[in-house]
């Protein structure tokens, strides 16, 4: 359709950009961020679309507004072939624009009530309410009461559809390409394959009985079982498998919700404000007891409950870039024999004693084929040596004849570039007084619910704002500046070292991160060399590599 609509006008595609099985309301998709790139290149003129739910279905239509507002401040026309109608700067053309964005919105909006309507009703029934179901379990396609096929996942990550009274294998499909049953058919769960159900029921006999989530994780592995995307299993993707109800035949529905329009609370769907996981409170849970076949007894499945909460109150394991984190290192720490972040865990003792240490991310979960050498990195050894360095850099600056001058220079080229500084302030004053005119002439033609519904009553605010901020800055400004006296120069810098000091020693975690970034380029865990070598940044340390040492250990995590 793009095709004839451009031909038509005399026009030539230079290229296509698509997202696929991606909802519109997600505005960081790769097609559009593709989309938005091009838009700086000079050759093209157009951005041509089928209608503007094609652009985009967002939650709030401003956001809408300013995704074309973008390929418009980039030069570019944005043209619908549905109407012709063309996207611009017009008054006609932004409530147009507003309007259907809202309605794009809403459509979604909508949708979600009704999916989440049908979501709860199957979660009473005790019916499976979607994804992929837990290992050692098969999905079965109910049509009304009638069982009509199997879906069992394969090692591969692809699955396997068979015929429900005879076995017979109906259909194979490839990793990437769920089965989509009719609208009018549900899902239960029955037991997969003997082999399937034997390893989990060992599963949670073993962790009920002590054997460690690592030496779970190899022992499935080593029989050649894969996860239902076809990866191996992970201390990750245990643990979630060990606190999962399904096993003792248990559905719960609503632990948690990822949906960016409603969450369902007391009894009914409620429209969201905020996106990402959310965890429910246990009231808000649906349960429906003995659901499908239990593959795990009630008191196994208990015994590894209470296991589960004394190991969540001993173990505590970070990663990523978490700012919750306790470790300073967090991002800057590498192993030197896969490349993988090392990231941070910490141990209590039966007497209470907690250790902290660093260990390699891709050993951690399984990937030994990267990472065959399982070690740990003493946090408080490193940590205290880095946070040394700085204090020996901080002191020995602390009194530099050399920093000293070069504040002072600073000092007086800032002195001198005042007056620049005020005419800067002048111009954006006399700049915000022509827009706050502009919006002015907006607000006297328009009705006021427009005004409302398009934010120009914040703008305006937001204008009057700035303004009292620059008319205050302009009136503290002096004209006639001095510089302070050597002796109190020194004395402030003086007093400035001191806060990085008191910083380094008691300050907050984000705070000694910061600090951190700010001198430590990377830092490498070499296990067979039994060394750490942190690069520190040249412009800060005279020192370009430090070495601590460390042990190599066999303890887990």
């Amino acid at each position: 359709m793009l095709e004839a609509f451009a031909e038509s006008r005399g026009w030539q595609l230079t290229a296509i950009y698509e997202d696929d099985a991606i909802s519109g309301s997600e505005l960081n998709r790769p097609g559009l961020d593709r989309l938005l790139a091009s838009a700086s290149d000079p050759e093209i003129d157009v951005i041509l679309a089928w209608d503007r739910n094609r652009l985009a279905r967002p939650k709030d239509a401003l956001d809408g507004l300013l995704l074309e507002r973008r390929f418009q401040e980039s030069g570019k026309r944005v043209i619908y072939a549905s109407t012709g109608q063309e996207s611009d700067r017009s008054f006609a053309s932004g409530l147009i624009s507003y309007v259907e964005h809202y309605q794009n919105g809403d459509y979604l909006r909508k949708l979600s009530r009704d999916t989440m309507r049908g979501t709860v009703d199957r979660a009473k029934r005790g019916l499976w309410t979607g994804g992929p179901p837990p290992f050692g379990f098969d999905r079965l396609i109910l049509d009304g009461d009638d069982p009509k096929r199997i879906v069992r996942a394969c090692n591969d990550g692809g699955q396997t559809v068979l015929d429900a009274a005879s076995g017979a294998v109906i259909d194979e499909l490839p990793k990437g390409k769920p089965h989509k049953k009719q609208d009018h058919e549900v899902s239960t769960l029955i037991p997969s394959e003997p082999s399937r159900v034997r390893a989990i029921q060992q599963l949670f006999r073993d962790y009920a009985e002590g054997v460690p989530t690592r030496k779970l994780r190899e022992n499935l592995n080593s029989t050649g079982f894969r996860t239902s995307r076809g990866s191996i299993f992970t201390v990750q993707t245990i643990t979630p498998m060990l606190e999962n109800p399904a096993y003792v035949g248990r559905c719960v529905y609503n632990r948690r919700t990822l949906s960016k329009w409603h969450r369902y609370q007391n009894g009914s769907s409620v429209e969201r404000q905020d996106e990402g996981v959310e965890q429910r409170a246990q009231d808000d849970w649906i349960t429906c007891e003995d659901a499908w076949t239990a593959l795990v007894d009630v008191e196994t499945f208990d015994a590894v409950q209470r296991r589960r909460a004394e190991s969540k109150t001993m173990h505590s394991h970070y990663r990523g870039n978490s700012m919750k984190s306790e470790y300073l290192l967090t991002g800057k720490l590498f192993c030197g024999v896969c490349g993988g972040k090392l990231n941070g865990a910490t141990t209590t003792s039966g007497k209470g004693i907690k250790t902290r240490y660093y260990v390699c991310c891709r050993n951690a979960t399984g990937h030994k084929d990267e990472c065959p050498k399982r070690y740990t990195v003493p946090a408080d050894v490193v940590e205290e040596h880095i946070l040394t360095l700085i204090r020996q850099d901080l002191l020995r600056l602390r009194d530099d004849d050399k920093l000293h001058e070069y504040v002072e220079e600073e000092l007086r080229r800032l002195h001198g570039h005042r007056f620049d500084a005020r005419e800067q302030l002048q111009r954006r004053l006399a700049s915000l007084d022509q827009k706050l005119a502009t919006l002015r002439d907006h607000l006297a033609a328009m009705w006021p619910e427009t005004a409302e519904a398009m934010g120009i009553y914040q703008q305006a605010d937001e204008l009057v704002q700035e303004r009292r901020e620059i008319e205050a800055a302009l009136a503290t400004a002096s004209d006639q500046a001095s510089l302070p006296p050597a002796g109190d120069l020194r004395k402030r810098i003086a007093a400035e070292f001191d806060a990085v000091e008191a910083l380094v020693a008691s300050g907050t975690l984000e705070e000694r991160r910061n600090l951190i970034s700010c001198y430590v380029k990377e830092i490498k865990a070499d296990p067979n060399q039994q060394v750490v070598q942190i690069g520190l940044y040249p412009t800060l340390l005279s020192q370009r590599i430090a070495g601590v040492g460390f042990e190599p250990t066999t303890s887990g995590l």
